[in-house]
């Protein structure tokens, strides 16, 4: 009978054990093959992935998967220099490849390096010297994503969407961002040279060279002044749309309050980049309480609107608002708004035309997606993305003017009509 005990015993024992194996066995088939000597198994991954569907049933693993992996197969048998063939950066360039052919320059893949880089660039740090512009590496280019306005990049005249192809005489095409970001930044007062590919509306490229001089930058948010004459003409001036950028628009607007001005000029131009809630606040200085703002439409969120919160500071005053090529984003939402509600004039050239919402997510890895997940829509319904906003009054910037005398003929232009 005691031996009969212990027969039982370990044949619990080893079933007990013969569990635990499988188990384990089971667990290592699921998760070991993605990584063997070091490097990704790409034929298991794309194995694995060719089991997802696609929407209306389309399996994946019938079409591109199958070629990636027939691709990969002939490389790994026959390609002269297997040292080469790390698949974690092939894989990793393969989703860069596979998002930039969306062919929306606004959405875009970034590893944890890029987006390390591009997150630190989102905070407009002042203690390093550089240009001022958010970037991200696309295809053979750097991509210029927003320029701050008054920064280097800004005063050198380089644009939202330039394509970056040399730093100083060396090509962009087989560098990450962060090597270019590492070429573009120096000391203070030296200068660096960059060759632009430009794409204009429509459609045609120019290439043009830029020196820009680095700076550090310490450029206040808002600033106004009283112009005198015929009639009192307030000035203010947002260059950009901050956390305390509200506080200083209380300050310009008790200003102008305080000299009773006839007449404001809001200048816009040059701004890229800005938060949509602090835009909302700017308009409510000139809208009446719950006055359509703007308007989000997601895909897979409700829709939301913007309200005045109609503070009725300066709604009883005649506003031009200054627009150039460069106003986008949340100043267009601006200049909409109150065109198309309160009858505000715009008076310089056509707008950038951006007005798609973006999101990111990240990854465990700290890779990143930034994708555009929406768009907004002006108080009358109007998507002006890749479109542009046309000025009441269309009048092209006269630099060689203001480099003679300092004269801004876009800026007089707006202190006539409000004289008038």
């Amino acid at each position: 009978m005691k031996k009969f005990k212990l027969l039982i015993v370990f044949v619990l024992w080893v079933l007990l054990w013969w569990m635990v194996f499988l188990v384990n066995a089971q667990y290592r088939a699921l998760h070991q093959p993605f990584i063997q000597e070091g490097k990704v198994n790409i034929q298991w991954l794309i194995q694995s992935i060719g089991q997802v569907v696609a929407p209306g049933g389309w399996s994946l693993s019938n079409s591109s998967f199958q070629r990636f992996e027939a691709v990969y197969q002939v490389l790994k048998e026959e390609y002269y220099d297997q040292e080469k063939l790390n698949t974690w950066v092939m894989l990793e360039n393969a989703v860069k490849a596979f998002v930039d052919g969306i062919g929306d320059p606004y959405t875009v893949y970034m590893d944890s390096t890029q987006n390390s880089w591009f997150q630190e660039e989102l905070k407009w740090q002042t203690d390093f010297e550089w240009i001022w512009a958010v970037v991200s590496k696309k295809e053979y280019y750097v991509l210029v994503e927003e320029v701050l306005k008054a920064s280097p990049a800004y005063l050198a005249g380089i644009l939202p969407l330039d394509r970056i192809v040399m730093i100083g005489s060396g090509a962009t095409k087989d560098l990450d961002v962060n090597q270019a970001v590492a070429l573009i930044r120096w000391p203070k007062w030296s200068t660096v040279k960059l060759t632009i590919e430009r794409v204009k509306k429509n459609g045609t490229k120019e290439i043009i060279e830029k020196t820009v001089t680095r700076d550090k930058l310490s450029v206040p948010s808002v600033t106004s002044q009283i112009f005198t004459g015929q009639k009192k003409i307030g000035y203010i001036n947002i260059s950009i749309i901050g956390e305390e950028t509200e506080n200083l628009m209380k300050n310009a607007v008790a200003e102008m309050k305080g000299a009773k001005v006839q007449g404001i000029i809001l200048d816009l131009r040059g701004n890229g980049w800005g938060l949509l809630p602090i835009a909302s606040e700017i308009v409510s200085h000139f809208l009446p309480k719950n006055k359509l703002v703007v308007t989000a439409k997601y895909k897979t969120f409700e829709d939301e609107e913007y309200l005045s919160r109609g503070y009725n500071d300066l709604t009883w005053l005649p506003v031009i608002v200054l627009v150039d090529g460069m106003t986008a984003s949340a100043w267009e939402i601006i200049a909409m708004a109150l065109q198309e509600q309160m009858w505000a004039k715009l008076v310089g050239t056509q707008t950038f035309g951006k007005w798609s919402i973006q999101t990111m997510d990240e990854f465990t890895d700290g890779a990143s997606l930034k994708y555009t997940i929406g768009k907004w829509y002006s108080p009358t319904g109007k998507n002006i993305d890749k479109v542009w906003v046309t000025p009441d009054v269309l009048i092209p910037f006269d630099a060689d003017l203001y480099a003679k005398d300092k004269t801004d003929n876009q800026l007089q232009k707006a202190k006539d009509l409000l004289t008038q």
